[in-house]
C-alpha cells in the first residue's frame, strides 16, 4: 500500500514504512493482532497516544462511576472478593438481566434463563454451544461478515458448521431476505453479528434489526 507524504500526518513516514517492512505487514490485509503490534510500536516510538479500535477498546479515559462503585461495594462487603459466585449467576443480576430484556425488546424471559458471562466472547461461545446443538440438524452458525475472526474459531472448536453473509453485498431488505433464505433450510442454529461490527464498525439499520428479529 502506498503511503503519501502528508504534512498533517504526525508520524515520520520513513520510520512507519520501515516498521511495516520489518514486521512484514501489508496494510491491505493486516490482521487485528498485527495492527495491535504495529500501533504499540508507533505509540512507544513517537510518544503519542492512539484511539485504539483494533480490539474494540478506544483507550479513552473511562467514567469514574465504575471504579467508585467497585470501591464502595468492596468497602461495604469485604468478603465479596473472597466469595465464590453461584454457578448459574447471582440472583439479583439474573433478575436485572430479565428486566433489561423486557424493557429493551419487550420479551418476557425467566431470570433463571439469564446466565451472566464475562464478556461477548464468553457469551458467544456459550450461545453457540447451545444453539448449535438444540436440534441435530441445526448445527450451522450463520455469520454476518466482516466479523470478529475468533468467533469463527469458537465455531470450529465446538465442531459446528458455519455460513456467511457479506454485509458489503447485502443491506436493507436484501439482507433480511438473504438471512431468511438461510433460515428456511432448517440448518441454522444461531446467528452472530456485532453492531457496531468489529473490525469494520458497521451498524445494522433499524429495519434490518427489526426484520432479522421477526425472522
Amino acid at each position: 500500500m502506498k503511503i503519501e507524504n502528508n504534512n498533517i500526518f504526525p508520524l515520520d513516514l520513513v520510520y512507519v514504512k520501515k516498521e511495516l517492512q520489518d514486521l512484514e505487514i501489508d496494510l491491505r490485509n493486516i490482521s487485528i493482532r498485527e495492527l495491535n503490534k504495529l500501533v504499540d510500536q508507533l505509540s512507544n516510538h513517537f510518544g503519542i497516544e492512539f484511539l485504539r479500535f483494533e480490539f474494540g477498546v478506544p483507550g479513552l479515559m473511562p467514567s469514574n462511576i465504575g471504579p467508585k462503585e467497585e470501591i464502595r461495594i468492596l468497602s461495604e462487603n469485604p468478603k465479596a472478593s473472597g466469595t465464590y459466585p453461584p454457578f448459574d449467576g447471582i440472583s439479583r443480576l439474573k433478575k436485572a438481566t430479565a428486566d433489561f430484556v423486557k424493557n429493551f425488546i419487550n420479551i418476557n424471559v425467566d431470570p433463571k434463563c439469564c446466565v451472566p458471562t464475562v464478556g461477548a466472547m464468553h457469551g458467544g461461545f456459550i450461545c453457540q454451544s447451545i444453539a448449535g446443538r438444540i436440534r441435530p440438524e441445526s448445527d450451522t452458525i450463520l455469520y454476518l461478515d466482516p466479523g470478529f475472526p475468533v468467533n469463527k474459531l469458537q465455531t470450529k472448536f465446538l465442531g459446528l458448521n458455519e455460513a456467511s453473509i457479506d454485509l458489503y453485498d447485502y443491506r436493507g431488505k436484501k439482507l433480511v431476505d438473504e438471512v431468511d433464505k438461510y433460515f428456511s433450510t432448517g440448518n441454522v442454529g444461531g446467528l452472530i453479528w456485532s453492531s457496531p461490527n468489529n473490525p469494520s464498525w458497521v451498524c445494522l439499520k433499524e429495519e434490518e434489526l427489526e426484520g432479522i428479529g421477526e425472522l
